[in-house]
């Protein structure tokens, strides 16, 4: 529990760090701007993967835990219009949360993320579940899993949702375990006060995450290139599996 406490007061610093720079909150132009600026809070708040293709439970134990913290970069052209609406100044979103996940028998991972720094108006979570069938293909060290995912932005008046489905294919090596990630997701948003006057977002895009694992003991490290529709992001995780 220590570990998971220590995470999370990471995570929030992270973020913190981060917001003393430039805040992504404050919107205030036209819609166009608008509907772009919700389109870049989506893929910032997309729940990537960020986990190689094997269920946890496939481990020396019946069942396995992965705690981890990461940082999500999502890559951004700072003189669009709606970075200008915000003042937002940098090149990428960094979105460092925790992420757990719990393995138990038959091949089902139950994951969560977030991130809460609701001091500083932003408030991150999400969930996934997996289902393992790589036991079913007859090709050594193969895995292959199907996702649900679902995950949740809220920032000052405004609420950025995804819903989305993915299948993954990977090899299950002793130390490095690549992988990829093919799958869609829905994205919508809500709004109140002066935003709630906008079109609001509700849209589908393609996803596709390309990422190994590395394993060293119970320390894990994964990193991971992945696209939502035509934006970017970077992850990186570190964290320990057991």
């Amino acid at each position: 529990m220590k570990k998971i406490h220590t995470l999370l007061a990471a995570s929030a610093l992270l973020f913190a760090s981060q917001a003393h720079a430039a805040s992504i909150t404050g919107f205030s132009g036209a819609q166009a701007a608008y509907t772009g600026y919700t389109q870049d809070l989506a893929a910032a708040a997309w729940m990537n993967p960020s986990n190689s293709a094997e269920p946890h439970s496939s481990g020396i134990l019946p069942f396995g835990v992965q705690a981890a913290v990461e940082v999500a970069a999502l890559k951004i052209d700072p003189n669009a219009a709606q970075w200008q609406a915000v003042g937002y100044t940098q090149s990428t979103i960094p979105m460092p949360r925790v992420r757990l996940s719990v393995g138990i028998p038959f091949g089902l991972d139950v994951g969560y993320m977030s991130l809460s720094a609701k001091d500083l108006g932003v408030d991150l979570s999400g969930y996934e579940i997996r289902m393992a069938f790589g036991n079913y293909i007859p090709v050594p060290m193969l895995e292959a899993n199907v996702r649900y995912h679902s995950s949740s932005l809220t920032l000052t008046d405004l609420e950025v949702k995804n819903t989305g489905y993915a299948v993954m294919v990977g090899a299950n090596l002793p130390i490095v375990k690549p992988y990829v990630e093919f799958g869609t997701v829905k994205s919508t948003s809500s709004a109140t006060g002066a935003l709630a006057a906008f079109q609001q977002l509700d849209e589908s895009n393609s996803t596709m995450a390309l990422g190994a694992k590395a394993e060293l003991a119970f320390f894990v490290i994964n990193l991971e290139k992945s696209t939502v529709g035509s934006k970017d992001l970077t992850t990186l995780k570190l964290g320990f599996e057991f």
